[in-house]
């Protein structure tokens, strides 16, 4: 039988920032120092993408600026620290929505150190919505940073695709400790919204795998008239339940608040069997940070009521 989601409020009108590093079952509880490791970068976080809010620069820019600095941090599985494939090496995706509809999107992604510019570029530079395997050479067109395989490889994530693979020889593989994710959501002071989805996949993932973080309505999400939403967790079963745009669903077709949008769309994916978070920032009105009962969350927001952090 599932169990209800747990929801909070956070902020309230004019700009707001939230962000999440990722959402599941660990499979080991973190030590003092990787609490303390991971509440400075999503602090961090937060205080690249807010003060551009506070400087009123977009919510793109914002949602940008916060992923950046996830994606520069081992804690976090998103570039450097992502996750590792069943052949040890990295293949990174990412998506980046704004509330009028463009979007840019890129998966499979090996060289790229930022994968947020990719879905970026894509959404500027093409008259498409999701390219896999950008090749370096268009990257190197796109102005995209590039760097070697192995810069996103860390000892962390190579014990931890050991250890995945100890567990898969003895019959004992439990996928539902093995994904994260990063995201941002904001609203700038023009009311503007904006949505982006960075991560490196679950650990021992066949090479080739795609989660939801890509998927425009799947993993990430943003409409003007309703809301902005960054999903993580069990990728597959956010998929299928189309988690993301079922958010937008829920509050502009059905009347939802977010809040009650965000509960009934993670007790679906408690009900199928994933688990997970979300995150949602609306086009007016407090944002929402929500997860699937058991699953922990890396999770901050900020806005000119204050700001708060939770590893």
């Amino acid at each position: 039988m599932a169990s209800e989601p747990i929801i909070a409020t956070v902020g309230g009108e004019g700009p707001l920032l939230v962000i999440h590093g990722g959402a599941g079952r660990r499979l080991h509880e973190m030590s003092p120092a990787q609490r303390a490791e991971t509440d400075a970068a999503l602090g961090r976080a937060l205080a690249a993408g807010y003060e551009l809010l506070a400087a009123g620069e977009s919510a793109e820019a914002a949602v940008i600026a916060a992923i950046h600095v996830m994606e520069d941090a081992p804690c976090f599985n998103c570039g450097r620290g992502a996750a590792l494939t069943l052949d040890g090496t990295a293949e990174l995706d990412a998506c980046l929505m704004l509330g009028d509809g463009r979007t840019g999107a890129a998966c499979g992604l090996t060289t790229a150190r930022h994968p947020i510019d990719v879905a970026r570029a894509v959404m500027e530079r093409t008259p498409h919505v999701l390219f896999s395997e950008p090749a370096p050479e268009l990257l190197d067109e796109w102005g995209i940073e590039q760097v070697e395989n192995d810069y996103f490889v860390t000892l962390a994530r190579a014990a931890a695709l050991e250890e995945w693979k100890a567990l898969h020889a003895i019959g004992a593989d439990r996928p539902e400790t093995r994904h994260g994710t990063v995201g941002a959501v904001a609203r700038d002071a023009r009311g503007r919204i904006a949505a982006g989805t960075s991560t490196g996949g679950i650990t021992g993932q066949v090479p080739g795998r795609v989660g939801d973080s890509p998927l425009c309505g799947a993993g990430t999400y943003a409409n003007e008239t309703s809301v902005a939403v960054s999903c993580t967790g069990t990728g597959e079963t956010f998929i299928r339940d189309v988690a993301a745009h079922q958010v937008h669903a829920r509050v502009a077709l059905g009347g939802q608040t977010p809040g009650e949008a965000a509960s009934a769309m993670l007790a679906g994916i408690d009900a199928h069997g994933g688990n997970g978070g979300v995150i949602v920032v609306p086009a007016s009105g407090a944002g929402v940070i929500g997860r699937t009962d058991g699953a922990q969350m890396n999770w901050g927001w900020a806005s000119a009521a204050g700001r708060e952090t939770h590893e």
